[in-house]
């Protein structure tokens, strides 16, 4: 059993969507995935219905990362690990000067329109392998050479989950997952205003700093798979051991 640290209503959150996913059909698992794309959320209300009222991406990134770690079968395996693998094109194609010059614009005309929405994400405690691994119903179908030691913040959570919906709605550059990260949805202007006259204040900055941190811990997200590397094999590389979030 994995040491753990998610308080008692977050346990309880993820075993409730664990056992009504496990109560469910395989078509009515694919209708709820599809439903990255159509942004349909009343399709997940179904299955978090009696549980904290976390954002759809909190919870679409929890479904994803069990589906990289073969919890849901090979099939679905396979159809996260397309998600995850466009995902990490997009963020490794960016440059780091491009990215943060994106993420000032991205957030200098969120924190004008949206900074109560961006505030309310930011929030959250601590979150562990428990319900990413599946809980009592994953301790049971997990593969064998997967760590139980991974530990994520419920703001990573749904920031992965919020990356992953980007790029699964086909809104795959980098603009689009900042976006999604900051609101829950990748939709943004085109082209975004000038910042030339925004200075950002203390509390901005920490904002900056806290979503350009996201995106170095979203693209390691994207390399969990029970095959061919477990969690516990990538910690142990030199440049993943520090990675807040996952290794350290």
């Amino acid at each position: 059993m994995p040491h753990m640290t998610l308080d008692i209503q977050a346990k309880r959150d993820a075993q409730i969507f664990l056992e009504n996913l496990q109560k469910s059909d395989a078509g009515e698992i694919d209708k709820l995935i599809d439903s990255y794309r159509f942004g349909n959320e009343p399709a997940w209300h179904r299955f978090t219905k009696g549980a904290y009222n976390h954002p759809i991406t909190w919870w679409i990134g929890l479904l994803q990362i069990q589906m990289q770690l073969g919890i849901w079968g090979h099939t679905r395996k396979s159809q996260a690990q397309i998600a995850a693998n466009q995902l990490s094109q997009t963020l490794n194609l960016a440059t780091d000067n491009a990215n943060k010059d994106i993420l000032y614009r991205v957030l200098v005309y969120n924190l004008k329109y949206r900074k109560a929405d961006i505030l309310g994400r930011l929030a959250g405690g601590a979150f562990t392998n428990y319900a990413s691994t599946g809980g009592k119903i994953g301790n049971r179908s997990l593969p064998k050479n997967v760590s139980r030691t991974v530990s994520l913040s419920n703001f990573l959570l749904a920031s992965y989950g919020a990356s992953i919906k980007a790029v699964a709605t086909g809104q795959n550059k980098i603009e689009h997952v900042i976006q999604s990260i900051l609101t829950g949805h990748p939709s943004g202007p085109t082209p975004y205003p000038s910042t030339l006259d925004h200075k950002l204040s203390e509390e901005e900055i920490g904002i900056y700093n806290k979503v350009e941190d996201s995106l170095i811990e979203i693209n390691a997200l994207t390399a969990i798979s029970s095959t061919p590397t477990p969690i516990a094999e990538f910690c142990l590389r030199p440049e993943n051991i520090n990675i807040k979030g996952l290794c350290k």
